[in-house]
């Protein structure tokens, strides 16, 4: 192209001076609205995977009485109160069976203890659904999968195995509701240290009537495992 002067030429190289420089904005705004795009997509990402993360199931090692409060969160009761009551809860129906089963022994001896026996279980279970109904709490009389083990094969035996074994149970249980009576005083709750209280006056009663019916039934046959277990099959 040939420039008739000077004034030209330069409105030439000034036009397309212009037009690079505006072909080079654009393509810089649209590597920025790229950019922009990618980390708006990346943030999105890494807060999905954060509310992922948050929605996962509590740790299966973390210990039963921080479970107790997460479970409990909406319940007007702490975690320490519900693991208080959950085994106190589940010994009383274990016991329960056991002195069902105690029906079948030849020592009539255990007979009557468990027969004397078991009317106050069945308050304990009854009072302590009283107290967790008040607290918004369901219990289920059902025993857990090692008590149903266990009970199946106790009722596989008969006596003087069968007696032995009843008040092993018993006397080891008794042990527990103990420990579990004396912590209950730690609680703040007024209703459950009362409940332990007159707990921990029922299993006192018990417990040299139990040592005494254990001495008899050794007496009388050779124990098939060691004190306090039985053979699950």
């Amino acid at each position: 192209m040939i420039f008739s002067n000077q004034n030209e030429l330069k409105m030439v190289i000034s036009k397309s001076i212009k037009l690079i420089v505006m072909i080079n904005l654009n393509k810089i705004m649209m590597m920025g609205a790229t950019t922009a795009l990618l980390l708006a997509t990346s943030c999105n990402s890494s807060e999905r995977e954060h509310r992922d993360k948050a929605a996962e199931p509590v740790d299966s090692t973390i210990d039963a009485t921080t479970k107790a409060k997460i479970s409990t969160a909406d319940i007007d009761m702490d975690g320490a109160e519900k693991a208080f009551m959950l085994s106190v809860y589940s010994q009383n129906i274990y016991v329960t069976e056991l002195t069902t089963l105690a029906a079948k022994s030849k020592h009539a001896g255990l007979r009557d203890f468990a027969k004397k026996i078991a009317p106050s279980y069945l308050k304990l279970t009854e009072d302590m659904e009283r107290i967790a109904k008040g607290k918004g709490l369901l219990l289920e009389r059902k025993l857990s999968d090692t008590q149903q083990k266990e009970i199946k094969a106790i009722k596989e035996l008969s006596s003087p195995t069968l007696d032995q074994q009843i008040l092993q149970k018993l006397q080891s249980l008794q042990a527990a509701y103990t420990t579990l009576f004396e912590e209950a005083k730690k609680l703040t709750n007024n209703d459950l240290k009362t409940y332990a209280s007159n707990g921990s006056a029922v299993i006192k009663q018990q417990q040299a009537e139990t040592t005494k019916l254990i001495n008899e039934a050794n007496e009388t046959g050779s124990q098939s495992t060691r004190p306090g277990e039985v053979s699950i099959k």
